[in-house]
């Protein structure tokens, strides 16, 4: 005897073990073991629950079941219990009602089931938790579901259909939970949408026990097919049927009592022709209170282990993330040192970067992507291409091999080894040798001297046109220069302009990114840092696009301080207009 109160009270620390992981809201992350009661509209489920477990719920139309219901049932002396509503998203327990009567939890039940309605919670997720002890309970807990339905009245909501199926396929799909079908005999049980639901997760009924009901409404001749069934010759399941007789509606209507009810039954199945000769085992709401609880404990205790491994699995996913998240930060002394100490390691890998110091193991693999300095090199490289392609002048020659010299013609003769400008003063009538004014009286060659290279000049000429104003058509004017050289050179240098600034935007937020990542800090202190990077490169972003335009502004403005060139640039615009005037006033003096 004392090993057997021994047993029970393991097998009711194991149940009550596995009742409170569900009330803390561990059902959401693992599958726990339970027993689940299902059923369509109809089937004599509430009936089987009542006679089960004693307690009288609710049969009104109205405040029929409309959410999950857990039955905490276990043998006690005295009649004790709760009853109280778990909101299924924030796992709140709501502030449980005492009972002492079996009475109350009917009270209770309507209650809360009320309380959904008003919610407008037609079909709920929350649950109602019933847990009580006493005399006449049997050792069990089981989860009451909404029945499924088919139809709906006039005036209700076809929603509701895929609600309530919805809901009782959250618990069919999970693979420790028995599911305790309900049918009832009088139609045809394998097409009932619960056995069709039950055959679709759990096709060879590894876990559905079929609790057959209303045996006395079976057509006069239809009694062997059912109990060829419930006998597991036909339809065949591992943890096979169970028939029950509970009070019907007429029972209920005239008041008969549930312990009345139970009597009868056993009546019913002891007397009755049909039923008389079948195992006794198989009927019966008593005998199915105590298979059922052995079934849960035998459950609980094949899936605990399992449980407990998964549980261990994640408590080991969560530690480890935590971990990862640094140590606590149970004081702004502490965070500040190990914000701090990240940013250092940070600083210094990204002034490494920039240096070109590729000592730490940071720049080594992953193609060299953390060496800044290198890729700003190659970005200069191909920017300073790009510029050099841009300040190419393509230009044409006019081709004056074979252009006989004129009088007036000018000519570059070398002139202390450097090529100068002279003017032909005479030629002869068929030839190409020349005279010039600085060798009056000598014969100048093809060879000692050569025509300067002339550009064609038509296409300037039409940039000219294209920008003259009110400038006479003699003279080039300065702006007019500026807005051919802007034109033409520096308009299209702000392309690779930007692109450089966009490549090194691009080069320092990745080796930054990567060094804020490589410190292995916080979530949160990663975050923090990378959105503080993007405030502030965004920020430095919009100051970098306005110096850019000021260069390019300054660019547009022409002018040098290079003495050569300027005097180089004096001499070739002052000789082609000095020498024909000089000309002119010899002329003027010797006529005067």
């Amino acid at each position: 005897m004392a090993t057997l109160l021994d047993n029970n009270s393991a097998n009711t620390n194991s149940r009550h073990l596995v009742d409170r992981l569900r009330q803390l809201g561990l059902d959401k992350y693992i599958e726990l073991p339970q027993i689940a009661v299902m059923g369509d509209t109809s089937s004599g489920k509430s009936s089987v629950l009542s006679a089960l477990s004693g307690i009288a719920f609710p049969s009104s139309k109205d405040l029929t079941t409309r959410c999950p219901t857990q039955l905490i049932l276990t043998y006690a002396k005295e009649l004790t219990g709760t009853v109280r509503l778990v909101r299924y998203e924030s796992n709140e327990l709501t502030t449980p009602t005492l009972i002492t009567t079996l009475e109350e939890i009917t009270q209770s039940i309507e209650r809360i089931t009320q309380q959904l309605i008003d919610e407008g919670q037609y079909i709920s997720d929350d649950a109602i938790e019933i847990k009580m002890q006493g005399p006449n309970f049997p050792n069990l807990t089981l989860t009451d579901l909404p029945g499924l339905v088919r139809t709906v009245a006039d005036g209700e909501d076809e929603g509701m259909i895929k609600r309530v199926r919805k809901l009782v396929d959250r618990y069919l799909v999970q693979e420790r939970t028995i599911i305790l079908a309900v049918v009832p005999a009088n139609v045809d049980m394998h097409n009932t949408e619960i056995m069709q639901a039950a055959g679709e997760v759990d096709p060879l009924g590894n876990r559905t026990v079929s609790i057959i009901t209303k045996p006395d409404l079976i057509d006069k001749g239809a009694e062997d097919a059912v109990i060829n069934l419930l006998m597991n010759r036909t339809k065949k399941r591992r943890l096979g049927y169970h028939v029950v007789k509970c009070r019907g509606q007429h029972a209920l209507n005239t008041g008969v009592s549930i312990s009345d009810g139970r009597k009868d039954e056993e009546t019913y199945f002891a007397t009755d022709p049909v039923w008389k000769s079948v195992d006794a085992s198989l009927c019966g709401t008593e005998r199915l209170a105590d298979k059922l609880s052995k079934l849960l404990i035998e459950t609980i205790a094949s899936a605990m282990p399992a449980v407990f491994a998964e549980i261990d699995s994640q408590m080991k996913a969560c530690q480890e993330e935590l971990e990862s998240m640094g140590p606590l930060m149970d004081n702004a002394s502490a965070r500040r040192s190990l914000y701090m100490q990240h940013v250092r390691v940070i600083l210094d890998r990204i002034e490494c970067a920039l240096c070109g110091q590729y000592n730490d193991e940071f720049f080594h693999g992953k193609g060299h992507v953390n060496c800044l300095r290198t890729r700003l090199r190659k970005l200069d490289a191909m920017f300073m291409n790009q510029i050099e392609i841009l300040a190419e002048v393509k230009h044409k020659e006019i081709d004056q091999s074979e252009r006989l010299p004129k009088v007036l013609d000018l000519v570059e003769i070398r002139r202390n080894g450097k090529w100068v400008i002279d003017e032909v003063t005479s030629v002869p009538l068929q030839g190409s040798e020349v005279t010039t004014r600085s060798h009056a009286n000598q014969w100048l060659k093809r060879g000692s001297y050569r025509f300067p290279k002339q550009l064609d000049v038509d296409g300037i000429m039409e940039l000219i046109n294209d920008n003259r104003g009110n400038e006479l058509s003699i003279f080039l004017s300065y702006p007019i220069f500026c807005n051919i050289v802007t034109e033409e050179y520096v308009s299209k240098w702000k392309p690779p302009m930007f692109d450089l600034y966009e490549g090194y935007q691009q080069a320092i937020e990745e080796v930054v990114e990567s060094a804020i990542e490589s410190t292995k800090a916080p979530l949160l202190v990663r975050n923090h840092l990378k959105s503080t990077v993007i405030e502030v490169v965004s920020l430095l972003g919009q100051n970098i696009t306005k110096e850019l335009n000021g260069i390019l502004d300054l660019e547009r403005q022409l002018f040098t301080l290079n003495s050569d060139l300027l005097t180089t640039f004096g001499e070739l615009r002052t000789q082609p207009l000095s020498m024909p005037l000089r000309k002119f006033l010899v002329c003027l003096i010797n006529e005067t």
